[in-house]
């Protein structure tokens, strides 16, 4: 079986997602425990994805009705609630705040302290157990804020929260888990009806072979979806200009309805940024990097850390159908050292600069309803939080 149907058979036939070929972000959730610090983990029954026309849900999962509100969940447990109407970010929360007593997701022991692995994340709509609907989320939590001496273990649960008011539900054990490398297994439905098991650890697939069956796929190697949403998948490869020429990065765009994969246009000007897609699949946002153009440089440090790309607040549109930019977007607010964490149904791109603040990016057009899912695991620094959409 190709990695595409592996991911597929993992699926119900009605639930099953309309592209995912050898899939690899949102980083969210496969099945019910991500990641938790910084790194890769390739799942490939983690692509899944609700299909356009539905109500609009939580945890990652939009319907046709532009969300109101974007709750970023953060490994440390915090959660910031952004208005995208304003836009503004107009609350802040702690989870040991609303899960009871004693508190099912850790409390920091002091101020600053930092957990060793993530304390909470959602979990994405389409794989929520026993559909909490669209007025509650899931997430995956510890109430160990350090992991056990002994064991090097900790121990998570799945909690239930109603919205908007993140009042604790229900909760079930989901066992313990060693995370002495920061990074608990992700969880997948189990044999028995509301069990759930650790994912088995397995390789990156590598997916060359089936992309070459599609049109424009032929001439690359070492090809890895990293990031997924609707009929289109962002793919990272490597390729030769010519027979005995060093390979090169590159990525493109592979459409499984269409059997078609596109390479991005290259760009001549710019260090090579972050690229994302956007929901939908139909677009894909880079940003631009350049090195840091510093005119005092004392030492050789300071050049070296001078040389270093950083973000432009440039940001190029791209159109996936053909790799080609369709818009260009400025916004000097975000250059350096501003993360981008989510572009919105609604045309923003969302930045954080991890201390607890958020600029908006108008990208000057509307996406589709597909949340993006990615690879990526969850990392500590808050650079790839949690997200969960709701109107509320």
């Amino acid at each position: 079986m190709t990695p595409l149907q592996i991911a597929l058979s993992l699926f119900p036939t009605t639930n099953r997602p309309t592209i995912r070929h050898a899939t690899a972000v949102v980083a969210i959730a496969a099945g019910l425990l991500p990641g938790t610090c910084p790194g890769k983990d390739l799942d490939l029954a983690h692509a899944a994805s609700t299909r356009p026309g539905v109500a609009a849900r939580d945890s990652g999962s939009v319907g046709p009705t532009p969300p109101a509100f974007l709750y970023v969940v953060y490994c440390s447990g915090t959660v910031d609630k952004l208005d995208l109407a304003q836009p503004a970010k107009v609350a802040s929360f702690q989870l040991s705040d609303r899960s009871g007593t004693p508190a099912a997701v850790a409390a920091a022991p002091s101020p600053g302290a930092r957990p060793d692995s993530c304390l909470a994340r959602p979990v994405p709509a389409a794989r929520a157990a026993g559909s909490p609907g669209q007025h509650a989320v899931q997430v995956v939590a510890s109430a160990q804020f350090y992991r056990g001496n002994d064991d090097g273990k900790k121990a998570y649960r799945l909690l239930t929260f109603s919205l908007p008011d993140w009042a604790l539900q229900q909760q079930a054990d989901l066992g313990r888990f060693d995370v002495l490398n920061g990074a608990p297994p992700r969880m997948v439905p189990g044999p028995r009806t509301g069990q759930w098991v650790p994912r088995a650890p397995e390789a990156e697939p590598d997916a060359t072979a089936e992309i070459a069956g599609y049109a424009g796929g032929q001439g690359i190697a070492f090809a890895r979806p990293t990031q997924w949403s609707g009929n289109v998948s962002l793919v990272e490869f490597a390729a030769a200009d010519k027979p005995q020429a060093q390979p090169r990065a590159g990525a493109g765009f592979a459409d499984r309805a269409t059997r078609r994969f596109v390479r991005l246009a290259a760009v001549a000007d710019a260090v090579n940024g972050p690229l994302r897609l956007a929901p939908g699949g139909l677009f894909a946002m880079r940003e631009v990097q350049r090195p840091d153009q510093a005119t005092a440089l004392p030492d050789k440090a300071s050049a070296a850390e001078a040389a270093l790309p950083r973000g432009t607040g440039e940001l190029r549109i791209y159109r996936t159908a053909d790799g080609q930019p369709v818009a260009t977007v400025v916004d000097a607010r975000v250059a350096g050292p501003w993360h981008c964490i989510a572009i919105t149904p609604t045309g923003w791109a969302v930045y954080t600069d991890r201390k607890g603040a958020y600029r908006f990016v108008a990208l000057g057009r509307t996406f589709g309803n597909e949340p993006v899912e990615d690879s990526e695991t969850d990392d500590l620094d808050g650079t790839r939080p949690g997200l969960v959409y709701s109107a509320h």
